[in-house]
């Protein structure tokens, strides 16, 4: 696990500095080792690539995996973040066609492979991963994202240069993009709670799609799909527990200390069972607990984790310290989410206990239908049926739900839909949205979105509906979940809160080849939609109490509701004060802020605007200070 970063176009623009810089800005994603490689082209005279690497040491802790890493044979490099879970394979057959490696690590398999069969070799790779490879010869640079974002990778281009980074912050420290806020990303960050990729909270900085690859060349830059559609298969789930247990197996290898995040839902739950059956009895799981008992399910899980034969640890985060927590967790946001803050705590305890690698359920929800949005986006579409056909019964509808269920946040947030949302956007899209285009209007403050990410955010939609098409409904809930909640939300927190403790955080549940077998399953077999997790609760329910599948989900959720009318109160309301109209109009931020206390909003809504304004406050506003225009590739 690493943090990269790098360079590739006219010489004269970048330094040696510049990527100290950028270096120093990730060092917390990998404080073990550091290393640089600086090339000169000679087809492109004045042009060098630049590459950078920070190592976090979990493979082979010997200098043997330093980073870059040269291929002797090609010369061809790498700079490589993340983990192949499956490169011992891959190197077995590498070695079969008379390959030899000098080390151990999976960074020196990815490099081969790549050396010897191109990007077909990224096919072959099957992990989290973010990579910048080197080709000497034809003088290209291409950068890597595994197929579902797991590890981030950022890029700034300018003219015929190119700068890379595996955060924001990079980029941003060095000078290489100047920090002004993207309308679009703001947009994002409103209606969904985060930027969605490629667009994000910087102007002119684009994340690479999940499954996609760049090229550099001669000065042109191009991106380009590996995804691939699974074939349509009919299954009863039968293979839904041997390849877990394949997927576990190959991500307990580690040379340093692991542990299981074992919240007691369903998904953390199963894998917390299969490594101790595949481990044996030094399993350790771990779990956040709270004062509040109707969030907490510390009794709960200790009777999970003697029920499995691990050893379990806690990490109690009490509502007197919520304030600070909070505020050490926002700090450390690449780019603000309205969630993370969970994650932040377990993974800090996690790496205090000197645990370097963790396990989580994330995936579980999005890929065995374990949300109400399934069963609540089926709803939804006989709705909008109607609505589409006759515009003016849902006006009217929209008019009778606003009165008559005012209630009802969710009645309240459905005719707010049907009187001013796009009615021929994909229902799903109404369950994660946490304010409407017209509210979004009324609070930004924020200038016109570039011409770029507007077109980049329209092909990103254009892609997902090319994705989606020929799977059923709910099918399709599963992909959207899977690639902008789980994408842009839970991956991007899982990646950013557990690397600022320089804590790798593994996702068993987002695997590539699971993920292409559930989605190629027609939905009714799955029991999407009725039967929350049916496949996990027929392959495990035999080895998990019965309590697992049938207790009222709860999640890895913090208690802001309580902490919002507590201990967050005041911090929240004059921080949305203190704005002052930098982000929002400021009597319609209050206004959302009031509508909480009278409990007529979700929690989710003020935390969304104070989580978005202390994040400026500490990227955009202060660095727009210091530098109003950027230092590096101008």
């Amino acid at each position: 696990m690493c943090g990269i970063v790098g360079y590739c176009g006219p010489a004269k623009r970048f330094s040696r500095d510049k990527l100290g810089v950028m270096l120093r800005a990730i060092e917390h994603r990998g404080p073990d080792d550091w290393g640089e490689f600086c090339g000169n082209m000679v087809a492109n005279p004045g042009h060098s690539v630049w590459l950078g690497s920070r190592r976090l040491a979990i493979l082979d802790l010997s200098p043997a995996g330093h980073q870059p890493m040269v291929d002797p044979a090609t010369g061809k490099v790498i700079a490589f973040n993340g983990e192949i879970y499956n490169f011992l394979d891959i190197r077995e057959e590498l070695e079969r066609e008379g390959h030899t490696f000098r080390s151990r690590c999976d960074t020196e398999v990815a490099l081969r492979s790549w050396a010897v069969l191109g990007n077909q070799a990224i096919k072959q790779w099957r992990g989290m991963f973010a990579a910048a490879l080197w080709d000497p010869q034809k003088e290209e640079l291409w950068l890597v994202r595994d197929h579902w974002g797991i590890k981030p990778l950022y890029y700034y281009v300018d003219g015929s240069g190119l700068a890379f980074a595996s955060e924001l912050r990079a980029l941003l420290a060095a000078g290489v993009a100047a920090p002004r806020l993207s309308r679009r990303g703001l947009e994002d960050y409103l209606q969904f709670g985060a930027a969605q990729d490629p667009v994000t909270m910087i102007d002119g900085v684009y994340a690479l799609l999940p499954g996609h690859t760049l090229r550099w060349s001669r000065g042109s830059v191009e991106t380009f799909s590996f995804l691939e559609k699974p074939a349509p298969v009919e299954d009863g789930g039968e293979r839904v527990e041997p390849m877990l247990r394949e997927i576990v197996r190959q991500q307990l290898v580690s040379d340093v200390p692991v542990v299981v995040f074992l919240s007691g839902g369903v998904d953390s739950s199963v894998v917390s069972l299969l490594a101790r059956q595949e481990a044996g009895s030094g399993v350790n799981t771990m779990s956040v607990v709270f004062e509040e008992d109707e969030f907490s399910e510390r009794d709960f899980a200790r009777r999970l984790a003697r029920h499995i034969g691990t050893q379990h640890h806690e990490v109690m985060l009490k509502g007197k310290d919520a304030l600070e927590k909070t505020l050490a967790a926002v700090a450390r946001m690449d780019q603000p989410t309205v969630d993370g803050i969970n994650v932040y705590a377990v993974s800090e305890a996690a790496r205090k206990t000197n645990f370097t690698v963790a396990l989580s359920g994330t995936g579980g929800d999005e890929f065995f239908g374990g949300y109400p949005t399934f069963h609540r986006t089926a709803q939804t579409a006989r709705v909008l049926r109607v609505a589409r056909r006759t515009p003016k019964l849902a006006r009217l509808g929209a008019s009778v739900l606003g009165p008559a269920f005012a209630w009802s946040k969710s009645a309240r947030k459905l005719g707010q839909y049907l009187r001013d949302g796009n009615l021929s956007e994909h229902p799903y899209f109404l369950q994660r949205t946490l304010f409407l285009p017209s509210q979004v209007a009324a609070l930004c403050r924020a200038g016109n979105s570039l011409p770029g990410a507007v077109a980049m955010a329209e092909a990103r939609r254009r892609s997902l509906e090319e994705e989606a098409a020929g799977l059923d409904l709910l099918n399709q809930v599963s992909l959207f979940e899977a690639r902008c909640y789980m994408g842009n939300t839970l991956l991007r927190d899982s990646d950013q809160m557990s690397m600022a403790h320089s804590l790798e955080l593994r996702v068993p549940l987002v695997d590539q080849r699971l993920a292409d077998y559930l989605l190629a399953v027609p939905s009714e077999q799955k029991g999407l939609g009725r039967t929350s997790k049916l496949w996990l609760r027929r392959a495990f329910s035999k080895n998990l109490p019965a309590e697992v599948f049938t207790r009222k989900k709860m999640g890895f959720t913090l208690p802001f509701e309580v902490w919002l009318r507590g201990p967050l109160a005041s911090e929240v309301e004059s921080t949305l004060k203190a704005d002052a109209g930098r982000l929002w109009e400021p009597s319609a931020a209050l206004s959302v802020w009031r509508d909480f206390e009278r409990g007529r909003l979700n929690w989710s809504r003020p935390w969304a605007l104070y989580v978005m304004t202390r994040w400026a406050n500490q990227h955009v506003f202060r660095e727009a200070k210091e530098e109003s225009h950027p230092k590096a590739l101008a």
